[in-house]
């Protein structure tokens, strides 16, 4: 029996012993205490009391959501994108909702003229996934939404909106590759 259930057992049964006592049930109801011996003390009955299955009620996985943070080269692309395809392909995970946000380096994955990858892209948006950019970033590379790849969302800040998924939306983050 390992400690956790043992402490929760002990628990359990001075709980009941506390209650009969302050309920007036140990001793027949008077204030002396039960004697050695006296039947009239409380012994618990394990049928009374909840088994450790009854106690510890087992509940679904989550639904989880995740974003994706990609900020690398060229050389990296192919690698965040498997990340991203190997989460939707894994049946124990019970999803959400997926994002993949790129910014620095990373956002020349979304740009139409520079990647190699715009097919596995928009792959990955009819299979659910989100893919958003940076608008800082963008700017820097003095591109506009009509540079992007279809369907790729731009938000105002990478930064602030992995702040924002994480801390308000509970997101689990996930720096790739």
């Amino acid at each position: 029996m390992d400690s956790e259930h043992t402490r929760r057992r002990v628990l359990e049964l001075a709980g009941v012993g506390t209650g009969l006592a302050l309920a007036g049930c140990v001793g027949g109801g008077t204030d002396a205490p039960a004697s050695e011996g006296d039947d009239a003390s409380p012994t618990p009955n394990p049928a009374d009391s909840p088994t450790e299955t009854e106690t510890e009620t087992e509940t679904p996985d989550p639904t989880m959501s995740t974003v994706f943070h990609f900020t690398d080269d060229e050389s990296h692309q192919e690698h965040a994108l498997g990340n991203v395809s190997n989460l939707l392909a894994d049946e124990t995970i019970d999803l959400d909702d997926v994002v993949l946000l790129v910014n620095g380096s990373g956002f020349k994955l979304v740009l139409e003229a520079q990647t190699e990858h715009a097919e596995k892209l928009q792959e990955l948006q009819e299979q659910g996934v989100s893919i958003r950019a940076c608008e800082n970033t963008m700017e820097r590379f003095s591109a506009s939404q009509d540079d992007l790849v279809d369907g790729v969302e731009t938000v105002p800040s990478g930064v602030g909106e992995l702040t924002k998924l994480q801390a308000g939306d509970g997101y689990a983050y996930i720096k790739t590759p």
